[in-house]
């Protein structure tokens, strides 16, 4: 049952504990914040928020190049569904971005509420979206978790077309430096891809707007479990595509913000303990088929 505003403002100040200790490195917070997305209370999820934002701050010219994570458990990714997975050749990167206009509200209120294939025209063919909990509710925040299921239709140089099936997750998060959003998305079954040569099983994205003054401070992170049958891509530019669509994201997002107008919050706070999207371009996916290891990519 949804909290209301006033009952999760008064649970902010009655929690007097300490965080449960969360990590400190990119890897594993990444995949900290990936498990614990759903936890029922979000003490863990605030307290690996306020790790990532001190290791972002830290290392933001590194993060904005783009970072390699592998960080993503057995345990984490089998309490998604009843779905069989592997996570032995899981490769995953993780990209930064900063946004100097607007606030983790108004873009978190555009990756849930808008129309992706306007807010970021580059990603799909087709986006269609239903909403599972209800979007208003989430956008006035007196919910603090909105879910949807997401059909998505690519065509993609090489891949030919793309069909894919996803579950997605969006949840509000107070800070002590303002809101925060976290999304989560996983494939519902393995995509459907036209180029015999490439198989795409299972692919996790995360994502993170952090609030940075009157700005946003953003992550996202993917892992996929892909097979990719032909020498023919090569590494370097398959690398830097992978990099350049990260980054490319949120230069779209502002892009229709500025264009379309950025929504306001509204008064109060988000709720704690309610309980009831972006999907990145497959081509890009390719990159990761040739990470073995940690590493800065330059």
């Amino acid at each position: 049952m949804p909290w209301t505003k006033l009952t999760a403002c008064l649970s902010l100040l009655t929690v007097a504990c300490a965080p449960p200790p969360a990590p400190e490195e990119l890897d594993e917070l990444c995949g900290y914040l990936y498990a614990h997305f759903d936890d029922e209370k979000t003490r863990a999820l605030e307290a690996g928020l306020v790790n990532l934002d001190a290791w972002m701050l830290a290392h933001l010219d590194e993060t904005l190049e783009g970072y390699s994570v592998t960080n993503l458990s057995d345990a984490t990714i089998s309490a998604l569904d009843d779905r069989s997975h592997n996570v032995d050749q899981l490769l995953g990167a993780a990209v930064g971005t900063t946004s100097a206009s607007f606030d983790p509200y108004a873009i978190g209120a555009a990756l849930s509420g808008a129309d992706q294939q306007e807010l970021i025209p580059d990603a799909h063919v087709v986006y269609e979206r239903t909403y599972v909990s209800d979007l208003d509710c989430f956008l006035e925040l007196e919910c603090e978790l909105l879910t949807t299921t997401n059909h998505l239709e690519d065509d993609y140089p090489i891949l030919g077309e793309v069909i894919s099936e996803s579950f997605g997750e969006y949840r509000w998060i107070e800070l002590d430096k303002g809101l925060a959003m976290v999304q989560r998305t996983w494939l519902l079954e393995p995509s459907q891809v036209e180029w015999d040569s490439f198989e795409l099983n299972d692919q996790y994205y995360l994502n993170i707007l952090l609030p940075r003054g009157g700005g946003t401070l953003t992550l996202q992170s993917m892992w996929v479990d892909a097979t990719l049958n032909d020498s023919s891509v090569s590494e370097a530019l398959a690398l830097n595509l992978l990099i350049s669509q990260m980054q490319g994201v949120y230069e779209q997002v502002d892009s229709y913000l500025e264009q379309n107008g950025a929504a306001e919050q509204p008064e109060g706070c988000a709720t704690s303990g309610a309980r009831p999207r972006a999907s990145l371009p497959l081509l890009a996916l390719l990159g990761m088929l040739a990470w073995r290891q940690r590493r800065w990519l330059a």
